[in-house]
């Protein structure tokens, strides 16, 4: 079933509450992401080093809580537009010439954007992301408090953020 989108009554949104909620979201998500990255980046690499000593034949210490090993699996695949097109190209130089054609060309086309961030070196009150982060997440306010005093805020702290506006393109409805 398809949902339907709700129609938005713009008279009866706050743009006083929206957009700090909509900035101060923006900066406690991207500061957990770029945290979230960090750690996931390590985990690949240590992932990789770990699957290179084990396909060495290393074994690792029983006594450890963690469970490892190598499996081979097959997994069924469907091709990529791009993999189906290059095999089209090889089979039929002639008949492909058009697509390739049309895939190198580039064209404009518009887009609309709404930029936010804060003014300056000004930051929104630590009430503002507290409440955000407990009402967002689900969280109690203990929780936001330590994940928002203890994570966070020294992380924004020590990034020192230039006061760069979000750039986030929205997709319009199109009229039927």
């Amino acid at each position: 079933m398809v949902k339907k989108k709700e129609e938005i009554n713009v008279e009866e949104l706050d743009i006083n509450h929206l957009l700090p909620e909509t900035v101060a979201t923006s900066r406690l998500g991207r500061a957990l992401a770029s945290l979230g990255s960090i750690l996931t980046g390590r985990e690949k690499h240590d992932a990789r080093l770990v699957y290179l000593v084990m396909k060495a034949g290393k074994k690792y210490s029983e006594k450890l809580p963690l469970i490892a090993r190598l499996v081979k699996e097959k997994e069924l695949k469907k091709y990529s537009p791009s993999q189906a097109i290059d095999w089209f190209a090889q089979n039929y130089p002639k008949e492909a010439r058009p697509l390739l054609k049309k895939l190198e060309q580039k064209y404009r086309e518009s887009k609309q954007n709404l930029n936010y961030g804060l003014k300056g070196k000004k930051d929104l009150p630590d009430k503002l992301y507290l409440e955000t982060l407990s009402t967002v997440l689900n969280i109690t306010e203990d929780r936001a408090r330590t994940l928002y005093y203890g994570i966070i805020q020294p992380y924004l702290e020590k990034e020192e953020e230039e006061s760069k506006l979000v750039s986030l393109t929205i997709k319009e409805a199109k009229n039927k």
